[in-house]
């Protein structure tokens, strides 16, 4: 398995660390890292000479981690490849077209949320390439039935492989929403403006008083954190509000445990881990309508599809949400109920599945 390595803040290396601790049966899973914490510059953006510097640390650690893998490419039957938009295509293209000189069969896995964007935007003859690598391939493993679609668009053709592939999730043992905690929101994501960080607190900043008293919003993530915590005080949330950086492990657990509503704007998105692992939490939902989002949440019953860039509409479902904890509670049942057959057990035994039709395909070749 090949993709940014396991401390990487964000859903790629949530999904790689769940198959690596649950692999499918009878599949030995080995993993390289293309991209390290220490060299990922996406959260520098808008800081050109930090992204700059840390550009060029990400190249030489990646030289390093591709020398290793040439390495070892004979010993592994398949190669299950993460790849996103941006830096992350440049780098799977590099070791995708290295695979294939080798004629060693690999498959791709798209997690890019901006990825239809992404490519639009590319000239056509980078597009030729991206589509040579995505074609080189056994086949791709997408995240829903938009996502599919996206795919047979941008290659044009209907015969290509393509295997629709929730993100996976672990189901924890639910505790009781109390009712009388009021809201706890909970954003986890990268904070900035694709995910409406500084949307939530403006939200929040404009609900009636007697409603805003009982909202409080934890929020965690890479980027501009500094900048939410100043709009946080500047709106006079302050004391309302904790923001973190990237958090996992244990702390993640215990703002599970703690919230009952999970809270994320996004401007698109493929499929977010973070909002399928909340309802597994039995959270109640206040997400857009973009990427995979609308195949698993319901306007009105796991809970609210907002525009993403409408601030009165966001602080509305809030209220309706503080407003109503019967509504809130059943949201929240509904939504651990709509993830259930997301389950690891499920998910490795049908990726295992995948595995094996990519091997035979590629022995037929």
């Amino acid at each position: 398995m090949i993709g940014p390595d396991l401390d990487v803040p964000g859903g790629v290396s949530a999904v790689e660390k769940v198959i690596l601790q649950y692999p499918p049966p009878g599949v030995q899973v080995d993993f390289h890292p293309t991209l390290t914490r220490h060299g990922a510059a996406s959260a520098l953006q808008g800081q050109p000479i930090q992204y700059a510097a840390q550009g060029v640390r990400n190249l030489l650690s990646f030289i390093a981690l591709y020398k290793s893998l040439q390495n070892k490419t004979n010993n592994y039957d398949l190669f299950h490849v993460h790849i996103a938009s941006r830096g992350s295509t440049l780098r799977k293209y590099i070791v995708c077209r290295y695979l294939h000189k080798k004629k060693r069969p690999y498959v791709l896995h798209n997690h890019g949320a901006g990825y239809r964007e992404f490519y639009a935007r590319l000239p056509a003859r980078l597009q030729q390439e991206v589509r040579r690598l995505f074609l080189s391939a056994c086949g791709t493993i997408v995240l829903s039935e938009r996502w599919l679609q996206f795919h047979r668009e941008m290659l044009g053709t209907e015969h290509y492989p393509l295997w629709v592939l929730p993100n996976p999730v672990e189901l924890p043992a639910l505790e009781m929403d109390a009712a009388e905690l009021g809201v706890m929101l909970l954003f986890l994501g990268r904070i900035g403006e694709r995910k409406g960080a500084n949307r939530v607190l403006r939200a929040m900043a404009k609900l009636p008083d007697a409603v805003r008293g009982r909202v409080r919003l934890c929020m965690a993530g890479d980027g501009a954190v500094d900048e939410a915590c100043a709009l946080a005080e500047q709106l006079g949330l302050a004391s309302q509000v904790e923001i973190r950086g990237w958090i996992a492990g244990a702390e993640k657990e215990a703002w599970m445990r703690q919230t009952n509503v999970f809270i994320l704007p996004s401007r698109n998105e493929g499929l977010p881990m973070a909002m399928l692992e909340a309802m597994a939490w039995g959270k109640a939902l206040i997400v857009s309508p973009v990427g995979g989002i609308p195949e698993f949440v319901t306007d009105g019953v796991e809970g609210f599809l907002v525009p993403p860039d409408d601030i009165d509409a966001i602080a509305d479902a809030i209220r309706k949400l503080a407003e109503n904890p019967e509504l809130r509670m059943q949201m929240g049942m509904a939504a651990r109920k709509r993830v259930e057959p997301l389950d690891i057990q499920n998910y490795r035994v049908r990726l295992g599945e995948i595995y094996r039709e990519a091997f035979e395909s590629a022995n037929r070749k």
